[in-house]
């Protein structure tokens, strides 16, 4: 955000509230501006071409003590038994930082061999000619009455696409989630309090930060949301031969530095520092897909960014 952005975003934010709460979130926009802009660099993103995978699975703004704490729990014991929780530094803050640094020219020979499937809206910036494939899932309705990328649509997807690599002249594959990404399934109330209103999905963050929503009520909603997802890597887990690395796009700060949410360019860990375990993908052939692009009816198969971003709380 540029000082002239956050000065009438402030401007419009305080005359339609003229609240402490309000001024005090003004302030730490400000303070995560300049933290981005004159902060050293703790070191350099770590990208994901250098790694050794066969399938990519991305978590949107996932937090690396959220995984850990999954981990050390029973539910996922046995798609975790075999794997160590490690951590990268993400190329950037943001999915739009992070997109634009890993499909680029520099990695061009890498993302031709490479399908990419994803729900992320800012994949609009990128070539989708240059890979071997690329899958776009829009914006639906879902049963959990919020409105956001079903994560099913993309392992179905995932799994035929990884069946017929051969014939697509697949090598890798990279499955792009928003979750744990608000919206939260197991609180739609709150999205539905907050549309209409400016950036309704970032104000779920001031929400922690200035105390309407506590932390143990939003830390539950998060971690429901990662639990969501997690769910659907056990499908891939067993419906696709290969190694398979999890890992995020970037995490979410909850007060770390005076920041909440992930600002672009923030160096702070929170963000910046993310899950990375791998998996072995083995095809025990026991799940059919249901989902089929051809079948998407109202889906946008093109990044429809503008209401997307909206859907998700961004605009």
């Amino acid at each position: 955000m540029s000082f002239s952005d956050w000065f009438f975003d402030t401007v419009d934010r305080l005359q339609s509230d003229p609240s402490p709460k309000n001024l005090e979130i003004a302030l730490r926009k400000l303070w995560a501006g300049l933290l981005g802009r004159f902060a050293p660099k703790q070191q350099e993103g770590q990208v994901v071409w250098d790694e050794d995978w066969d399938i990519l699975v991305i978590l949107d703004g996932c937090r690396a003590d959220a995984m850990e704490e999954i981990i050390q729990g029973t539910s996922y014991q046995s798609l975790f038994a075999d794997s160590k929780l490690e951590t990268r530094w993400s190329v950037g803050g943001t999915s739009s930082e992070w997109i634009k640094k890993t499909f680029n020219e520099r990695h061009s020979a890498e993302i031709q061999e490479t399908a990419y499937i994803t729900g992320n809206p800012y994949t609009g910036q990128i070539q989708y000619d240059e890979f071997s494939e690329f899958t776009h899932f829009g914006i639906a309705n879902t049963e959990y009455d919020i409105r956001t990328v079903s994560p099913r649509k993309l392992t179905d997807h995932a799994i035929n696409t990884w069946r017929k690599r051969d014939e697509k002249g697949v090598d890798r594959m990279i499955v792009h989630y928003m979750q744990p990404h608000a919206p939260f399934r197991s609180r739609p109330e709150w999205f539905r309090e907050f549309k209409g209103t400016k950036k309704f999905g970032s104000k779920v963050w001031w929400r922690l930060c200035d105390g309407t929503v506590s932390h143990d009520d939003f830390w539950t909603a998060y971690i429901d949301n990662l639990e969501w997802i997690l769910e659907e890597v056990s499908i891939l887990s067993t419906s696709i031969d290969g190694s398979i690395a999890l890992t995020a796009d970037h995490g979410n700060a909850k007060g770390e530095w005076g920041v909440y949410g992930h600002p672009k360019g923030v160096p702070v860990s929170a963000v910046r520092e993310v899950p990375w375990i791998t998996l072995d993908g083995i095809d025990t052939e026991e799940y059919t897909p249901e989902y089929n692009v051809s079948d998407s009816g109202g889906d946008d198969q093109k990044p429809a960014r503008e209401s997307q971003l909206e859907a998700l709380g961004y605009k």
